[in-house]
């Protein structure tokens, strides 16, 4: 057997007895887990991952098995498992406190609040660059800032009124008394209207009309800059955002309206709450 000098490495001495191929030292699967004190089930996951964690390729075979030269794994090795820069959830929380629960639920709905993907994965333990973390939840809390005294309970199809739209949002009813005949930007249209016999109008709105409102309001969503209240013949009118759920209504028809609701976020960006207000106004009116 030939030596080379290797990395100083606890593990490995001078008097650990290796194989050798053209000349180099290498080490089969079974003696990378007996050496590194790993699994033989991780060190397969970790090779049929190679072409994103960069693990190096096999030297060659003795007798059938697949070896690695030993100072070019544990090099790897070392690369792979240095995370002095980067942050696991538990880290995040330590220095955020933000709650394991939280940031697990963060998580979970990466597809929709576009989470960042973590920089490396070892074993079950995620690991993210501060920075590009910190930048993405600077973002996601400045667009969460609407929801701060919104009421989001209850069901969106919901039928309420005037005052109960004003306690969904965090609002003295007084306060938003004279919105239905001077209506701010972005106050939607009642989903119903009705006259009593005395000559009195009730205004019925969609709850969830109202927390678009609420969402457009803070985040300057909503109808395109121009337009004003009395130009909307009905919810979304004039707004371009419309004539996209139209298209996505028409080619989709038997699409539930949250799926749809859900693409069209992921394609023109904005929630999928606010899009399925828009999808149910584009089913409603679908042409101008």
């Amino acid at each position: 057997m030939t030596r080379e000098a290797l990395p100083r490495d606890p593990q490995i001495t001078e008097d650990t007895p290796m194989a050798t191929l053209d000349g180099r030292p290498v080490l089969t699967r079974k003696e990378l887990a007996d050496t590194y004190e790993l699994s033989i089930t991780h060190l397969e996951r970790l090779y049929r991952e190679r072409e994103v964690n960069g693990h190096p390729e096999a030297a060659g075979t003795i007798n059938r098995a697949l070896v690695w030269y030993a100072a070019d794994w544990h090099q790897w090795y070392k690369r792979h498992i240095d995370v002095a820069a980067l942050e696991s959830r538990a880290d995040l929380h330590d220095r955020t406190g933000l709650g394991p629960s939280t940031l697990q639920l963060l998580w979970r709905d990466r597809n929709s609040n576009r989470h960042p993907e973590p920089e490396k994965t070892i074993g079950n333990t995620m690991y993210w660059n501060p920075k590009t973390w910190d930048t993405w939840y600077k973002g996601y809390k400045a667009n969460q800032q609407w929801r701060t005294n919104v009421d989001l309970s209850g069901n969106a199809e919901d039928l309420i009124s005037l005052s109960e739209a004003a306690r969904v949002l965090g609002m003295e009813p007084t306060s938003i008394t004279k919105y239905p005949v001077r209506p701010p930007k972005y106050w939607p249209a009642p989903a119903e209207e009705t006259t009593t016999d005395k000559g009195f109008v009730k205004r019925k709105y969609r709850r969830g009309d109202i927390w678009t409102y609420a969402e457009c309001r803070e985040r300057g969503g909503g109808r395109p800059a121009g337009t004003t209240k009395t130009d909307r013949r009905y919810p979304y009118d004039g707004d371009p955002r419309l004539d996209q759920a139209r298209t996505a209504v028409k080619a989709n028809p038997g699409t539930p309206a949250a799926q749809l609701a859900g693409q069209l976020a992921h394609e023109h960006g904005g929630t999928a709450g606010t899009w399925s207000h828009i999808v149910r106004s584009a089913r409603q009116h679908p042409e101008d």
